[in-house]
């Protein structure tokens, strides 16, 4: 038994430092297989690093070229900015000013400081702004709205400068982040249209004067109908006035009716004035003062049709007026106004060859022929002028 014993306990003995060895064996190994893993690990490791690295160190040179591009982009867009012919101010969602141009400086005559103190200051507490009613146009700018509008104001030299101003809305993630606001100076504009109007004025008014003076000269050669043309123009442009006629044409209707009957200087003196009934070889002289006026007046550049006007004053709506026998709508709305006060102011004066009618026989002719000879719009507007007091001669 203690052989059997011995035994036993060196089999199992040869067991244990079998399986020591075995596990010992396979630990060098794996711790081998591990290092080399290892190994290959951080040679990937170190070959993933340089790439990286080499990626980083390009990106970085990339990084440097484009903050070169950056700031070369910068520096020029500023100086874009600053040589702008508007004036430019941004300010934030707070209100403060982020950027002015120069244009601004040079616009509000802002010192050295005044223009650096702008920056960072709040926009609604800028006096010079103030001045120019921006002030009103915060809240608008703040909804999202665009704002176009033009002011002036006063410089510390007392010189008026006017500007246009326009403003538009910034947003991020829908909500509002401050606005851009341009102010162009438009004075030399201004001043200029201004002029221009102050000639335009005066060039009317000479012309005017040149009407009247040819209406009176007209008129020194027939003293009985002296002032018909003046009060024959008073009429039309009441009548004109009541129809809501406005404008060149209103313009056109007085002029014409004052000159309208200046063709009559082609008219020998002795017809216009002789009393008593006229032969028809002189009526057909007289009426041939519309085509004398026509050309007398043709080669005129008057800003209105006084011509045309003149030309068309003796015609009527059912083409029986003289002297081309015109019909409706082919007679001119100045003509048509200028027919019926015409007609209505000689019926109710003194004439060589009759007495003076009134002005209730007048009415009633227009009336009679109304739609017929003379125009419907013309006649109920001349009708009312005089029966409500509204216009006398």
């Amino acid at each position: 038994m203690e052989y059997q014993e011995i035994q036993a306990f060196v089999l199992i003995s040869s067991i244990v430092l079998v399986s020591f060895v075995f596990i010992t064996v396979y630990l060098i190994v794996k711790l081998k297989l591990n290092d080399i893993l290892l190994k290959k690990s951080e040679e990937k490791l170190r070959k993933f690093n340089d790439s990286l690295q080499t990626i980083i160190n390009e990106k970085t040179v990339e990084l440097r070229k484009s903050e070169k591009r950056f700031k070369l982009l910068y520096e020029l867009n500023e100086e874009i900015l600053d040589n702008s012919p508007a004036g430019i101010i941004k300010y934030d969602k707070n209100h403060k000013v982020e950027f002015a141009n120069l244009e601004i400086k040079n616009i509000f005559n802002l010192s050295d400081i005044e223009f650096t103190e702008l920056i960072k200051s709040d926009i609604e507490k800028v006096h010079k702004f103030k001045e120019i009613g921006l002030q009103h146009h915060f809240k608008i700018l703040s909804e999202g709205k665009r704002v176009v509008y033009e002011s002036n104001f006063i410089l510390a030299n007392e010189e008026k400068r006017f500007v246009e101003i326009k403003g538009s809305s910034l947003s991020e993630d829908e909500n509002f982040a401050g606005a851009v606001i341009l102010i162009n100076d438009i004075t030399e504009s201004v001043l200029a249209e201004q002029k221009l109007q102050q000639s335009y004025a005066m060039l009317r008014k000479a012309t005017g004067d040149i009407i009247q003076a040819m209406a009176s000269t007209s008129e020194m050669r027939d003293p009985y109908t002296a002032g018909h043309q003046q009060r024959v123009a008073n009429l039309a442009m009441a009548i004109a006035k009541k129809m809501n006629v406005s404008g060149d044409q209103f313009e056109g209707i007085k002029f014409a009716g004052i000159i309208h009957d200046i063709g009559k200087v082609s008219v020998p003196t002795d017809i216009l004035t002789r009393p008593g009934k006229i032969t028809e070889m002189e009526f057909a002289v007289i009426k041939n003062h519309s085509q004398a006026g026509y050309d007398i007046l043709k080669k005129i550049e008057f800003p209105w049709p006084i011509a045309e006007i003149v030309y068309q004053h003796h015609e009527r709506l059912d083409g029986l007026g003289y002297p081309r026998g015109l019909k409706g709508d082919d007679i001119r709305l100045e003509a048509r106004i200028l027919s019926t006060a015409d007609v209505v102011e000689a019926m109710t004066s003194h004439r060589p060859y009759r007495e003076a009618l009134g002005i209730d026989v007048a009415l009633a002719e227009i009336e009679k022929f109304k739609d017929e000879r003379y125009d419907v719009d013309v006649v109920n507007a001349c009708k009312s002028l005089f029966e409500s007091g509204e216009f006398t001669f």
